[in-house]
Formats: structure tokens, C-alpha cells, sequence
């Protein structure tokens, strides 16, 4: 069974129809679910997708696509990811080493878990997964 891991993008781009990557969003996620990829996504992946939608798109919006994720763990369709304090560590790493790129300190988790679990994919829009080296889906 192959394995993507959902960044922020990916979720937000699900849940909000007005965003710009929505229809691309939705079909990918179709095909994710149609071949039965295993999902992963992390618990800091998580606060910031709830986070961001809370502030841009609404408490109502963030609250729905927290069932629907919570829907999908309990399906074993999603498996999260805890940032533990090895983890943290390994993502503080990578925060210091690449001071030439704009990535996140939520960014250096997920490429480390992404790494840990091996995924063959990600689903987002974020380009520095793509300067880590992951193939970034869907292509846009």
C-alpha cells in the first residue's frame, strides 16, 4: 500500500471551496482514495490546519474538517503522527541547517516524519517539499 502525507495545504485546500487549489484538492484526494493510499499526516500539521482555518475561513469550517479527519483516523484511513522531543530535535536540525530557505519550524516536522514513514508522496502545495526532495502532489 503506497503512503502520502497530508501537509496544511492539502487540508485547507480541501476544506475551503474558495481556495485556490480546491478542484485540484478534491480530485487528487478522490484518487488518494480510490487506489487506498495510506494517509499521514502530524499532530503540529494538525494545530496549523485548524489554526489557519480558524482565523481565514471560520470556527464552523475549522470544526467540520477537525470530524472529518477524526472520521478518517477512526476508519484507519489517516494515521497521525506525534511530534515527540526526539522528533523535535531532529526537525530543529533541519530548521538551523537550511537558514537559506523560508521553512517553517512546522515544515521541518513534517519532512522529518514524511522521511520516517517513508511516504512516496506528499499531498500539498508547499514547494519545499519539493527542495527536500519529496514528490509534491498534485502537480499544479
Amino acid at each position: 500500500m503506497s503512503r502520502s502525507f497530508v501537509d496544511t495545504g492539502g487540508w485547507i485546500a480541501l476544506a475551503v471551496q474558495d481556495d485556490r487549489f480546491h478542484l485540484r484538492a478534491r480530485q487528487h484526494f478522490r484518487r488518494l482514495s480510490a487506489s487506498r493510499t495510506r494517509l499521514w499526516t502530524s499532530n503540529y500539521v494538525l494545530a496549523e490546519t485548524l489554526t489557519r482555518l480558524r482565523y481565514d475561513a471560520g470556527h464552523h469550517t475549522a470544526l467540520t474538517t477537525h470530524q472529518i479527519i477524526e472520521q478518517a483516523i477512526q476508519a484507519d484511513r489517516l494515521r497521525v503522527e506525534w511530534i515527540t522531543p526526539q522528533l523535535h530535535a531532529e526537525a530543529l536540525d533541519l530548521f538551523r541547517a537550511y537558514s537559506d530557505q523560508r521553512f517553517s519550524f512546522v515544515d521541518c516536522t513534517s519532512f522529518v516524519v514524511a522521511r520516517r514513514v517513508q511516504v512516496e508522496a506528499v499531498f500539498g502545495f508547499d514547494k519545499g517539499f519539493s527542495i527536500m526532495g519529496f514528490v509534491l502532489q498534485p502537480e499544479v
